[in-house]
């Protein structure tokens, strides 16, 4: 591919230098015209040849560092620290989920807060503060409404089916973080 850039570029090199050549000899060729009727062309060709040429020849030692658009430089090393850093903390937040499951063998943590004849609340209170919308509950396999969890701190109210630990709930949550307070007196 390398070959073929160069010896297209030198075709092109060649093209021009006929081309101007001609029109010092002012000899009239069936497509070639004076450089003062195709100057536009020349020049076209020329940029063309020479970045074919750097591209054959300089392609293995020519390496972008930056680029610079509307006065705005970005450095490609410091974007791809970056991205690494920002799918770092990505994989440390997912692995940060929680799943809590309340069965028979816990189900003292989950209370009734309202009960009518088609409509239960229950609340729980979870081991760590979720972030908002990041809660799943699950009645069995069966997702529960999203639209009616109610959240205040670790206190999480949502509807249910039914109070009884028979099926169980899962409840999958993404927590907050905490600031990492340092004691250095």
């Amino acid at each position: 591919m390398e070959t073929v850039a160069l010896w297209l570029s030198l075709l092109l090199f060649l093209i021009v230098t006929v081309g101007v050549l001609g029109s010092v000899f002012e000899r009239r060729w069936i497509f070639l015209r004076t450089f003062n009727e195709a100057k536009e062309a020349y020049v076209v060709l020329a940029v063309a040849a020479t970045g074919l040429f750097v591209w054959a020849h300089f392609r293995s030692k020519l390496h972008i560092t930056s680029i610079e658009v509307a006065g705005v430089k970005a450095e490609l090393g410091n974007l791809q620290q970056k991205v690494a850093t920002l799918s770092e903390q990505m994989e440390l937040f997912f692995q940060r989920k929680k799943i809590e499951v309340f069965d028979k063998s816990n189900w003292n943590r989950v209370r009734v807060v309202e009960k009518a004849r088609w409509h239960l609340v229950l609340e729980v209170t979870l081991q760590e503060e979720p972030i908002p919308n990041s809660i799943e509950v699950f009645e069995g396999p069966l997702p529960m409404p999203e639209q009616d969890y109610r959240l205040n701190g670790r206190v999480l109210r949502f509807p249910a089916n039914t109070d009884e630990p028979s099926e169980g709930l899962t409840i999958k949550y993404f927590p907050r973080a905490m600031a990492n307070h340092s004691t250095a007196p």
